[in-house]
């Protein structure tokens, strides 16, 4: 009898997000990662890295790579903390 061949789980979303908070600030993380713990699809982050305005990305060779304290300074600047829906009309 051949013997099975184990193939490696895929990290889920939620594993990928509890990896993004676990790891220290000055972490470098793929992109997949980085994703995940923002709340974004890797795809925006794709689109963002060549049309601007996501975090800074840091190339080593051909892999992308966020520094965790930069998603996090990009999410602080690009969000805003309301007590309710109705604040979003006014956008002062």
């Amino acid at each position: 009898m051949p013997k099975r061949v184990r193939t490696p789980q895929r990290a889920t979303t939620a594993d990928l997000r509890a990896e993004f908070w676990r790891a220290p600030d000055e972490s470098l993380l793929d992109r997949k990662t980085a994703a995940a713990g923002m709340g974004y699809t890797v795809g925006w982050l794709e689109w963002a890295a060549t049309h601007g305005g996501g975090p800074v990305l840091t190339k080593i060779g051909r892999s992308v790579r966020y520094r965790k304290a930069d998603v996090l300074a990009w999410l602080e600047a690009n969000s805003r903390r309301i007590r309710s829906t109705a604040e979003l009309g006014d956008r002062g």
